[in-house]
């Protein structure tokens, strides 16, 4: 993954630039100390100058008006806010006309920001006051009062709390309590920079010391990086929450949300004083000190599924390949790609106006149908269903392209991350924005076109604790569909969706990640040091059962926050700490075993134990034929794991009740 960056022959500002903004996914306002206020179209590269400023007019920030409601007014949300270096903010329309300017500070007001659900905004100034404001230009409150100047303050992704800098420090102040705060000494020079991102909750900042850190909302380091030559200036993270950009003199560098570097660029710019993404999260804008407007836009991007290969090579092109075959292609669109999904011998592929359904076995012949608007953040594939989050909402849609349902829950569609959201073959699970201790779960037809959220069948769960993390199992029938969540304390639950009363049965604890097998019930878990699977995880009913089949496998060198990317043939694919990738294979043929039962072929599941004499693999034999009532396979399988309590429970029960048959054919026990 890289950044294919270009920019106009001749800058279009005759000063530096210090503010950029998107309005669109086509569309980018900057301003400058030349006192212009520009338009960028990059659908057409042209560049027009909205209006001139008066001569006294010096620019320290820009933000556009949050675009919350799609369906209102078009023109309601081009509401561009801007702050000066002579302390006032402004609120000027999409025509460049200054509609209220309001005094905030003594000195420059430094930032200005509305608010992410638009109900208010707010400003922080040389004078070290951060003041909240009505939507009107009302003074509201002051939130903070000090002796030092605040150069950055932004808004909590849910508007509850305001994070600003004071010198060396970052500093949490919670609106709802007047005496809540957290502070820690984050640098050991001058913030410049801060970005919070509500889809991982996680904190970025940039400073002199030529440092940029992540951060949890409890002050705590997650990542540092290496020493920039330069102070780092800007920073920003994509809305999705999987990636960010850093900006300093001559360099833009683009990470992982990790903290390790995808690519790092040497532009002949100068600072890089303010960074911009899209809504889609494809595509950043620069604000440089040479007076040029940078864009770049997200190529080479890899996606893989068993023995197939995706990259995207251009803005608008994809290069697929069969490993096997040998066989590839380059499939060309008519509009810019800005997601992709490869799964379930599907290729999805989201542009700004279509998406294209391609078949593997046929990838020439798409699918096509139409989007309600261009700003896909993401893209979930289920074996039956498709998941599209478009900031308009979310939508399920068949492999023929037919809508199936538009689950509904009050949440805004932009900030949910792909952690607080999973898609099974017949349902949808996500996590409360609000609630986090509550997960909507919603029942999905399989056939019928079903336009109107009051259709779906939905109900919630709710756990003790704040949930971080959801996975829905990806077979079996709905009725026995099993739902994985990690909470705040990393410790691992499953619980049955259909349940009138769910009953959360732990797994495990200090759980970093989790993930399905997309063919059986086999659940991966990774702990800092190990892999863990969980091979029958309706089994934690009985944990003598549950610990004899599961499997714990030492790693050493993941690093911090490794990541588990899915489960394919019992074998684990891990991205370390620092981007590489892992291959953890598990216990010998677990996923064979679990396909055998799955197929009601009991007989090849015995014979396969036979062969591989695995405890493991016996135990979960043993435990998946109680539970389908094969006795006379779990006679054996609990002889061999010397449950013998259980072996006699068996005979008695064989020899007062008649025998449920073999699905496919009688099996002798030895």
């Amino acid at each position: 993954m890289k950044l294919k960056i270009a920019s106009f022959k001749e800058p279009k500002h005759t000063g530096a630039v210090v503010c950029v903004s998107w309005n669109n996914t086509e569309d980018v306002f900057s301003c400058g100390d030349d006192h212009k206020l520009l338009k960028w179209n990059l659908a057409n590269s042209e560049c027009l100058t909205v209006t001139t400023f008066s001569e006294d007019f010096f620019p320290t920030g820009m933000h556009l008006f949050p675009k919350i409601n799609v369906s209102s007014n078009k023109h309601q949300h081009d509401v561009i806010l801007i702050s000066t270096a002579d302390g006032k903010f402004h609120v000027v329309n999409h025509n460049g006309r200054i509609e209220k300017t309001v005094s905030a500070h003594q000195g420059a007001c430094l930032t200005a920001q509305w608010s992410p659900d638009g109900a208010g905004l707010l400003t922080a100034g040389e004078d070290g006051f951060v003041k909240v404001w009505s939507r009107n230009g009302l003074l509201r409150s002051t939130v903070i009062q000090s002796d030092t100047p605040c150069y950055c303050a932004i808004w909590s992704p849910d508007s509850s709390a305001i994070l600003y800098t004071r010198g060396n420090a970052l500093v949490i102040k919670y609106l709802n309590n007047s005496s809540k705060i957290t502070k820690w000494k984050a640098h050991e020079s001058l913030i410049l920079c801060v970005a919070w991102n509500a889809n991982n909750n996680l904190i970025l900042s940039g400073a002199e010391d030529g440092f940029f850190k992540i951060w949890d909302t409890f002050g705590q380091q997650v990542s540092v990086s290496v020493k920039h030559d330069q102070p780092i200036t800007s920073v920003s993270w994509a809305p999705s929450g999987d990636l960010f950009v850093v900006g300093s003199y001559n360099l833009i560098r683009l990470c992982n949300s990790n903290g390790w570097s995808h690519c790092l660029d040497r532009p002949s710019t100068g600072s890089i004083y303010n960074i911009g993404w899209s809504a889609d999260g494809t595509q950043l804008t620069a604000a440089c000190a040479n007076s040029q407007v940078l864009f770049a836009h997200i190529i080479e991007r890899e996606y893989t599924w068993k023995n197939y290969s995706c990259t995207q090579t251009g803005r608008k092109v994809i290069f697929i390949k069969d490993i096997l075959t040998d066989q590839s292609d380059e499939l060309d669109f008519p509009d810019r790609v800005i997601q992709i999904a490869l799964e379930f011998n599907h290729l999805v592929v989201a542009t700004i106006k279509q998406c294209f359904i391609h078949k593997l076995n046929s990838w020439n012949t798409p699918v096509t149908f139409d989007l309600k608007e261009g700003t896909i953040s993401m893209i979930l594939l289920a074996e039956r269903c498709i998941c599209i989050v478009e900031r308009a909402g979310i939508s399920i849609y068949s492999y023929m392209g037919r809508l199936l349902a538009s689950p509904r829950w009050g949440a805004r569609p932009e900030t949910v991350g792909r952690a607080a959201i999973s898609l099974g073959p017949d349902s949808l699970a996500a996590i409360d924005q609000a609630d986090r201790k509550t997960i909507h779960v919603f029942e999905l037809p399989t056939g019928l076109v079903v336009r109107s959220s009051t259709d779906n069948t939905a109900f919630k769960i709710t756990h003790k604790m704040t949930v971080s993390h959801i996975a829905l199992s990806q077979t079996g029938p709905i009725n026995e569909r099993l739902l994985a969540l990690l909470d705040y304390n990393r410790d691992l639950y499953v619980v049955s969706v259909k349940e009138n009363k769910p009953k959360f049965l732990k797994l495990g604890s200090q759980i970093l990640s989790i993930t399905w097998s997309a063919e059986t019930e086999l659940l991966v878990g990774l702990r800092a040091n190990s892999v863990v699977a969980w091979c029958c995880p309706k089994a934690s009913t009985q944990p003598d059962w549950l610990t004899l089949t599961t499997v714990s496998k030492e790693i050493a060198d993941l690093g911090r926050n490794p990541t588990l990317i899915n489960v394919e043939e019992g074998v684990a694919h891990i991205c370390r700490g620092n981007g590489s990738l892992m291959h953890v294979s598990l216990v010998p043929f677990p996923e064979k075993l679990l396909k055998h039962i799955a197929a009601g072929m009991w007989s090849d599941a015995l014979q396969l134990c036979r062969t591989v004499e695995d405890e493991t693999l016996w135990a979960c034999l043993a435990v998946l034929s109680w539970q389908h009532h094969q006795l006379a396979v779990a006679e054996e399988a609990f002889t061999l794991i010397r449950q013998y309590h259980q072996v006699c429970y068996i005979q008695h029960l064989r020899s007062s009740t008649p025998e449920k048959p073999f699905s496919n054919e009688n099996v002798k026990v030895h």
